[in-house]
Parts: C-alpha cells; structure tokens; sequence
C-alpha cells in the first residue's frame, strides 16, 4: 500500500484510523478542585464532553490522568506545571480525568468542561 518516487500506478489501502472532527460546543461548565497530595477527581466521566481546560494556579505542577488514581511518578497522562494551563487534544477523552499536585499548595485546578 505505498510507492516510491518514480513509481506509477494507484495505490490501494483502507482507511485504518478515524476521522478526527472538530466539535463544537453549546456550554461550559467551571469547576475549582483544590491542590492535594494525594489523587483527586478533575472532573467525572461526561459522555457529552467535547473538550476541557485545565489552568493549574497552584506552585506546585499538577499531574493529571486519563483514569482513576492519579500518581506524580508513574500513572499519569500530562503534567501541568505551575501556573501554566493544559487543552485537551482531539480526540477527545470522556471518561474520569484524576490529579494530584507534586505537593500539598495553596492554589487549585481551575477547570473548564465543554460540553
């Protein structure tokens, strides 16, 4: 299913992977979770969630998971680090999303669910 330069001909293959489409959004919902040491829910499965972001106000970095129990070492998917802020790539993630802080601060997760 693939040519080299100077080859003539059709190519034949199937469409293996998904169309990504851009969605749009009809509202957004705000959220604040507080920083914690230990795993905590970002935001609950949404099966309308067409997208979120994430803007970590704490001085501590944030690491969030596609899952239930977030850690800062080995089960996480990103890592937002301190005041920074994070957009969900397409395609987009409907489940659980958990986090937890590098360590205990004085800021929160500001989130943002589209829906």
């Amino acid at each position: 299913t693939s040519m080299t330069e100077g080859q003539v001909g059709y190519v034949r293959g199937t469409l293996a992977h998904k169309m990504l489409v851009n969605e749009t959004a009809d509202a957004a919902a705000v959220t604040s979770v507080a920083s914690l040491a230990t795993s905590a829910t970002i935001l609950a499965a949404n099966a309308a969630r067409v997208g979120c972001i994430i803007d970590n106000s704490d001085a501590n970095a944030l690491f969030i998971k596609y899952g239930a129990t977030a850690t800062t070492t080995t089960s996480y998917t990103v890592k937002i680090a301190a005041g920074a802020n994070w957009t969900m790539p397409l395609p987009t993630y409907r489940g659980i999303i958990d986090g937890i802080w590098a360590a205990d601060g004085s800021g929160a997760a500001q989130v943002t669910e589209l829906t």
